[in-house]
């Protein structure tokens, strides 16, 4: 850009994967774009490991201040929901009428739960989408392990059933957690373990459906060798406060903890211009820009391509947007979609994960850690590698709030 001129404005909505690596590529030329971030929450959340929150670890792996993460550089944060986009004068608005105006508008807000229209699943379930969420359920687990050795010392006996719905990566990473998790807190409660009760259904023919059918064989193996009930084919019919009803049962539970439907976040839908694919995806061209727009880019859960849904895909989004819209602004050609395949990494169980390669599958201890290596690599791509370090050893640190388990370590 030549001397004195505007710089182009970028900005980005959205401070998941996708919007902070698209921010944090596009600072790397700060004399040539003015980066703004615009973030509903302060923070970062690293939802990979909110399963690990709610088994006794630390939220700090999982919760990251935006302010640390672009702390010295050139990109303004800014947190605030946007409620309104306005493609053809190039502005949106936020919650509270601030207005902003970009000249390239890069749309990374992730997706949301998606409730199915089963009656009673809103108002009574819980799920694994935030910190918030994650801390709301360990901490009504608690409560529960309390109630029942309560109960067992005024001589009732009252079995802890816990439900999981939703056989992807989520619901299976959480079982298996907590399959563990749940013998510890029995014996800090002098509860039996065998009045324990973990149930996970999947409403398809098979767990991890996305990937091939040996993981998913393999996933059900390992789940069943924990003491997870598995139930396939089996959809939620209605949630009540004490119960939940499927198909041919229904089940006296008063912890449902929902892992299987996701959606697009609302903002997509009041954009005028948009269009959407069969799932209610946005449909983009080679570029992620949306199509019919110009200048507005979609990028991570809400983009209708390859692979989208995974982090490592909105990581790959960003940089390829932001190069993009390098390339754009020097006149050069833009280079054509096409992301890597995904690797899936996905621990069931302490010490025990799977690791979906191109090159094949591995399983156990070595799986494990292959996981926690791309943890890792990702904390230090976007941290000092000191900050990068302290939040990955957050991540083995315990964090029970609990008056009976923080007296005990869990092993």
């Amino acid at each position: 850009m030549g001397e004195g001129s505007q710089k182009h404005r970028v900005i980005i909505v959205g401070g998941g994967f996708g919007g902070i690596r698209a921010a944090q590529e596009l600072a790397k030329h700060s004399n040539e774009f003015d980066i703004t971030l615009i973030s509903d929450q302060p923070h970062f959340e690293y939802h990979a490991a909110l399963y690990r929150v709610v088994t006794g670890r630390s939220p700090l792996e999982v919760c990251i201040p935006l302010s640390t993460i672009f702390e010295n550089s050139p990109v303004k944060v800014v947190e605030d929901t946007i409620q309104t986009v306005y493609p053809k004068t190039k502005q949106i608005l936020g919650k509270d009428g601030s207005k902003y105006i970009y000249d390239s508008l890069i749309l990374a807000l992730g997706s949301e739960n998606a409730y199915l229209n089963v009656p009673g699943l809103r108002e009574h379930s819980f799920t694994l989408r935030s910190i918030n969420d994650a801390l709301r359920l360990k901490r009504h687990i608690h409560e529960t392990f309390i109630d029942a050795a309560i109960g067992l010392k005024n001589g009732q006996r009252h079995p802890i059933h816990l439900v999981l719905v939703g056989g992807g990566p989520t619901g299976v990473e959480l079982s298996g957690e907590l399959a563990i998790y749940a013998r510890h807190m029995a014996k800090h409660h002098h509860l039996d373990p065998n009045t324990i009760i973990i149930d996970l259904f999947e409403s398809g023919e098979r767990l991890l459906g996305m990937l091939d059918k040996r993981v998913s064989e393999l996933a059900f193996e390992r789940l069943h060798q924990l003491g997870v009930n598995i139930f396939l084919n089996t959809p939620i019919l209605e949630n009540r406060i004490e119960a939940v009803y499927l198909a041919d049962m229904k089940l006296k539970t008063k912890t449902l903890i929902w892992t299987a439907g996701v959606m697009t976040n609302q903002l997509y839908s009041k954009i005028k211009g948009l269009t959407f694919n069969s799932v209610g995806r946005v449909l983009v061209d080679l570029s992620m820009q949306a199509k019919g727009m110009h200048d507005l880019y979609v990028i991570g859960d809400a983009a209708a391509s390859m692979y989208s849904g995974m982090a490592q895909t909105a990581l790959y989004d960003g940089t390829f947007v932001a190069e993009n819209l390098r390339r754009k602004l020097h006149g050069r050609p833009i280079v054509s979609y096409s992301p890597r395949q995904p690797i899936s990494a996905i621990p069931i169980g302490p010490g025990w994960a799977m690791v979906v390669t191109k090159l094949g599958l591995i399983t156990g201890r070595l799986g494990w850690w292959l996981r926690r290596i791309a943890d890792w690599r990702f904390f230090n791509s976007i941290l000092p590698l000191s900050k990068a370090f302290r939040a990955f050893s957050d991540g083995s640190h315990l964090s029970e709030t609990c008056p009976i388990c923080s007296k005990n370590q869990l092993n």
